[in-house]
């Protein structure tokens, strides 16, 4: 067994990189000094803020709190906020709600539980039956991952946030990553930076502290902080996504050859700092329908209610000029405008 490098204690924790090795407290160190440096260098957070933290109240989401709620104490001028959304998978959401009000409860911390029903007018497994039963294509993680953002953008503006931290670590930054590019997404790689920053039309800001955090950093900070139980629950739609396939993958590679994570998220980093100065980017719009944050006249939420049937007459009515107006919308809608 390693010994720490710092203090000659047993280690728990070795760096594959550079085989540094870190006994439990100077591993906790280790980790909240990396996040803080994070924050830091991509300027995440000023003095004065209403974070808004996006919590499922799994390993991840609940160690960015446990560390963004630990530094606030220390920052007079920095109030955290833990909103859950609950998607409504019947046997899944329950466990991680608990997560999140036994933690709540025991550091008290402020938090908000919205939901797909309350802000889409459907859970996510009654779209996935509306889906198939109008037969569109959409697997159940792409509902969920348009709506979820749209929601949790909705509900950090009602609360007054500043600013929105998601758990994103390295590991599910570089896996999205190899996903777009398997897919032909290129314009979604360019969104994958730390901060995603935009005034116009009610975008509040994004940041992603665990940007340079493996997931498996992440994992053991939480279990060395009793944060979550040592379980895993995972997702029933899980099947249908690429993702875990592409997340072997990428383990494989690293378990072989270490370094190859940093290696694609510095490749990820070196195509986002050149795009950043093109102003396609930053291009920004309104949805004509909720007026939500989007790279076209309609929001992609908005499309998938409309092609849902949960839309109001008058709003279908008016996607389905919009769409006869913008050509470039039709690639996005699957059932035909008289559906």
């Amino acid at each position: 067994m390693a010994n720490c490098s710092i203090c000659g204690r047993p280690a728990i924790y070795v760096n594959p990189v550079n085989n540094k090795a870190y006994c439990r407290n100077h591993f906790i160190e280790y980790f909240e000094k990396k996040v803080k440096k994070t924050i830091r260098k991509y300027r995440m957070l000023g003095k004065n803020e209403h974070i808004i933290v996006a919590v499922s109240g799994g390993k991840d989401s609940i160690a960015l709190l446990h560390v963004l709620h630990k530094l606030s104490r220390k920052m007079p001028g920095w109030r955290v906020t833990a909103v859950l959304v609950d998607e409504g998978i019947k046997g899944y959401r329950e466990k991680t709600v608990e997560n999140l009000v036994a933690y709540a409860a025991k550091n008290k911390v402020d938090y908000h539980i919205v939901s797909f029903k309350e802000y889409i007018g459907a859970s996510l497994d009654e779209i996935v039956e509306k889906g198939r039963a109008r037969g569109l294509p959409y697997l159940p993680c792409s509902y969920c991952g348009v709506f979820r953002r749209y929601v949790l953008n909705k509900a950090a503006r009602r609360l007054g946030g500043t600013v929105i931290a998601t758990a994103h670590n390295l590991d599910d930054v570089i896996q999205t990553f190899l996903m777009n590019i398997i897919s032909n997404s290129v314009d979604k790689i360019y969104k994958l930076t730390p901060v995603i920053s935009d005034e116009e039309g009610g975008f509040i800001k994004r940041i992603k502290p665990f940007y340079t955090v493996l997931e498996k950093e992440s994992a053991l900070y939480a279990l060395l902080n009793g944060l979550i139980e040592p379980e895993y629950v995972q997702c029933p739609y899980a099947e249908y996504n690429i993702r875990f396939t592409i997340r072997k993958l990428i383990n494989e590679l690293e378990d072989k050859h270490p370094g190859v994570k940093y290696g694609l998220l510095n490749s990820l980093i070196s195509l986002t700092q050149e795009k950043q100065t093109r102003d396609t980017v930053n291009k920004k719009q309104v949805c004509k329908i909720c007026g939500e944050p989007s790279s076209h006249p309609v929001c992609r939420a908005c499309l998938y209610r409309y092609e849902l049937g949960l839309t109001t007459s008058e709003e279908a009515d008016r996607i389905t000029e919009l769409i006869r107006e913008n050509p470039v919308l039709k690639k996005y809608v699957y059932l035909k405008q008289s559906s």
